[in-house]
């Protein structure tokens, strides 16, 4: 049971941290309504690796695995709309959001705990 705690809130810091260090976090059910709203205007850039992608992913998502590992890559896309960056956990997309909004991305997101947590909340629009 302690570890379970104790998981739990490192898994909570981690995500604190990239608050405070910038990166905003988007959880699972307020990007549900986002694309709802304005679906055509928000980027969504999904940096597992293309296995992962092929397991499932949100329409509309493009796989772009080598934002995390090349730091000169960029997503092809004007820096000032919404940018949602999305990895399995929530713990890589981090990372890419942070440089992103380094290299001048007005509105980048990290969608809060990531595909699992988007699956875990019962999200539909997965393929």
């Amino acid at each position: 049971m302690t570890t379970v705690i104790i998981l739990i809130l490192l898994l909570i810091a981690w995500d604190f941290a990239w608050y405070l260090a910038g990166v905003k976090p988007l959880f699972p059910w307020q990007l549900k309504k986002l694309l709802r709203g304005r679906g055509n205007q928000v980027n969504l850039i999904d940096v597992r690796t293309p296995l992962e992608y092929n397991w499932f992913h949100i329409n509309g998502a493009v796989n772009t695995p080598q934002l995390l590992l090349d730091i000169n890559a960029q997503p092809a896309t004007k820096k000032e709309n919404p940018l949602i960056v999305i990895c399995m956990t929530g713990h890589r997309s981090p990372l890419v959001a942070y440089r992103l909004k380094k290299r001048g991305f007005k509105k980048v997101y990290n969608l809060t705990w990531g595909m699992l947590g988007w699956k875990l909340f019962g999200m539909k629009n997965v393929e």
